[in-house]
């Protein structure tokens, strides 16, 4: 079975690996020109991808991300109100998404390929890009995150809606914390929370995943509630571009600089003002949210973003990424045929979705997110 993929992402490398641990043909089709922008910067890590990419041989277990012991609490002092015992360990967007991509082969990876048109008929599905190419396969699979192409040609019109609120994000390399906030910050994730909003901080693998203590970076990821009038006029970066919804880092405009400074002074304990005051390229990106009514029709589905995007505090969007691609895998692989196996990746992947997406919601109504 020859699989085309549209989306050279997370979920578009996690779906290609799994497929091709199952002895599938499979070709990724990406839009972006050489490389992939950066789209978050730290990730939690769940124990199953970890367990995953190890017994597969992706990536060794000491160099996977930076291993977290405790969570805790911090109040407006900057002291320790509530420390407890975790496991798991976070890892960085970039440092992942390379880790992943190393394991397809060039030849199979195309980058500059932009989604024009899809087409489908009872035996193949056909992928037009803008540049010109044309391909079919037996299957198309949609993993081109929640500004899908490809679920447009499904669900036309079906489309993210904005949660309510944002999340600016930024990075410190260590070597530029005081001694006493690394003791704070490393070996686990530490959280402020108030009245609509709350930050968090842990640390992650350098620019070049580096693990070693000296050479990570400390991620910290601030959600707040911002109406949407606001909200538009933050995602004018500093060219007067309207971005759909985030600004990268180094494009945020003077408004959203300012608004940063004045946010933290207004609500930060000291040890959290002087983080994001360190940081030099901070970067914003609006909570969307999406539920799909379906996954698939005939030879074209649709995957990770594309079709569900859950709230960020459940820390499992590249897991559920990750654990569709390992169902769908097994289901083509368990089924003689193409309708039963994607009715039953289906009936899996809606149930898990839709049981991340209210775990989300609880977790931000228990801080105020995204509530008036």
């Amino acid at each position: 079975m020859g699989i085309l993929i549209v989306g050279g992402s997370m979920a578009g490398l996690c779906a290609g690996i799994a497929l091709r641990c199952k002895g599938y043909e499979v070709d990724i089709y990406e839009r972006s020109a050489v490389t992939i922008e950066s789209r978050g910067a730290g990730l939690v890590v769940q124990p199953d991808l970890q367990h995953y990419m190890i017994e597969h041989g992706l990536i060794p277990k000491e160099l996977f991300g930076v291993p977290a012991t405790f969570g805790q609490v911090l109040d407006y002092t900057g002291r320790v109100m509530i420390k407890y015992p975790i496991s798991g360990s976070f890892t960085s967007w970039n440092h992942l998404w390379k880790n992943l991509k190393a394991h397809i082969p060039a030849e199979n990876y195309h980058f500059s390929h932009q989604l024009a048109q899809v087409t489908q008929d009872d035996k193949q599905a056909t992928a037009t890009f803008t540049n010109g190419t044309v391909v079919s396969g037996d299957l198309l699979l949609g993993a081109d995150g929640y500004q899908s192409a490809v679920r447009q040609y499904l669900l036309p019109g079906v489309g993210p809606t904005y949660a309510g609120y944002l999340v600016y994000r930024g990075l410190v390399p260590e070597e530029d914390l005081t001694p006493a906030e690394v003791a704070l910050f490393a070996n686990g994730i530490t959280f402020f929370p108030y009245e609509h909003a709350r930050i968090l901080a842990y640390m992650v693998p350098g620019d070049n995943g580096e693990v070693m203590p000296g050479h990570r970076l400390l991620n910290w990821a601030w959600a707040t509630n911002t109406p949407a009038p606001e909200l538009a006029e933050l995602l004018l970066d500093k060219d007067g571009r309207a971005r759909p919804s985030s600004v990268p880092p180094s494009y945020l405009s003077a408004r959203s600089l300012a608004r940063i400074t004045q946010l933290a002074d207004q609500h930060l304990p000291d040890v959290f003002r002087r983080i994001v005051a360190e940081t030099k390229q901070p970067f914003l990106q609006a909570v969307m949210e999406l539920m799909v009514p379906k996954m698939y029709e005939g030879r074209v589905a649709i995957m990770g973003d594309a079709a569900f995007v859950v709230p960020p505090q459940t820390g499992a969007g590249t897991s559920k990424a990750y654990n569709d691609a390992i169902s769908l895998a097994e289901a083509l692989h368990y089924n003689a045929t193409l309708k039963p196996a994607l009715a039953q990746w289906e009936n899996d992947r809606n149930r898990q979705a839709r049981k991340l997406f209210a775990q989300g919601k609880q977790i931000a109504f228990q801080s105020g997110l995204g509530m008036e």
